[in-house]
């Protein structure tokens, strides 16, 4: 019985190691106008750089700061470039350096951040999130 117990114990723990964590998205997931309407600036960029931030350095959680070239820019103004600080928890926004992205950017306990449970993502990606985007920018 012993070794039946430890089978079974041996087995979920490595189903639970490939076990994919997502975020919990409390609010929902808002529409691009919502988060076009809520957002401090909604841009395309390019991530030029990425730094990580351990909790010692950290004013709420650690993450990673990302810097990004902003391309173009739908609402706000950021200028040619900002900081967007990602914590490292279930609802992290990653981001590569090189990728192309489109940001909804909202200003939270550690600055300047993206919400997971929003339309951010990869610019190739987000074609019909973008159409959105450039007709409400179009209204302004």
């Amino acid at each position: 019985m012993q070794s039946w117990r430890s089978l079974t114990s041996a087995i979920s723990a490595l189903l639970l190691a490939g076990t994919t964590l997502y975020a919990v998205c409390l609010n929902g997931h808002p529409s691009v106008a919502e988060e076009y309407k809520g957002a401090k600036a909604v841009v395309a960029a390019t991530v030029v750089a990425e730094r990580l931030i351990p909790s010692a350095e950290a004013d709420f959680y650690e993450g990673t700061l990302y810097r990004i070239q902003v391309d173009k820019t739908f609402r706000g103004s950021l200028g040619d470039s900002a900081d967007i600080f990602s914590e490292n928890s279930s609802g992290r926004f990653s981001m590569t350096v090189g990728a192309k992205y489109l940001l909804f950017i909202h200003t939270g306990v550690a600055g300047m951040q993206v919400d997971y449970c929003g339309n951010s993502g990869l610019l190739s990606k987000r074609g019909k999130e973008l159409k959105q985007v450039e007709r409400l920018a179009a209204k302004r």
